[in-house]
């Protein structure tokens, strides 16, 4: 996919290549009625150069994970962005760019994006261990840090519990963290 005609029809709620406007038939995304939250980056940024930010796939006190697509390999990833609430702002409709608060929350901001980096760095020397999310790259931009990492399809802990009931037998979820410890 090397045109720019065809990241235009790239679905930002899935990745996928559309065949028609509107509705994405594969997700039902409607990239036309997005209203992301003021402090997201915007559908369609381009990170690094390199990395199409689409739809917004999960955000903690910490952090904003974005579904994204790799522009050099033509794959689907996963960016998080290093976004501590409460520490920095953004106006995505006037910039890209976070502005950490003053103070003792905008050294708190600093050494948090300090450790997010070493996250990644450590990360990324277990890319060949069964159940961890490999790490493809990250860098500085906008004021904060990324990381870029394989996408993973599949469910997450709380769907699971969701569709369990919000219960779950101790042998299973021993099972399921067997890789992770």
């Amino acid at each position: 996919m090397n045109s720019s005609e065809s990241i235009d029809k790239l679905c930002m709620g899935c990745m996928r290549m559309k065949k028609t406007e509107g509705i994405c038939a594969f997700c039902g995304f409607v990239e036309s009625g997005h209203m992301p939250a003021p402090h997201h980056l915007p559908l369609r940024s381009i990170l690094a150069g390199k990395y199409l930010v689409g739809q917004v796939i999960g955000e903690g006190g910490f952090g904003i994970t974005y579904l994204g697509w790799d522009l050099n390999l033509d794959l689907k990833i996963a960016i998080k962005e290093y976004y501590p609430a409460g520490f920095v702002t953004r106006e995505s409709s006037s910039t890209n760019t976070i502005t950490p608060y003053t103070g003792e929350k905008g050294q708190f901001f600093l050494k948090g994006r300090e450790k997010f980096v070493e996250e990644a760095k450590s990360l990324a020397k277990f890319f060949s261990l069964p159940g961890i999310v490999s790490v493809k790259d990250f860098f500085l931009e906008n004021g904060t840090a990324y990381i870029v990492m394989e996408y993973v399809e599949g469910e997450t802990l709380k769907e699971r519990l969701a569709r369990a009931g919000g219960k779950m037998p101790a042998e299973q979820v021993l099972e399921m963290m067997k890789p992770l410890i």
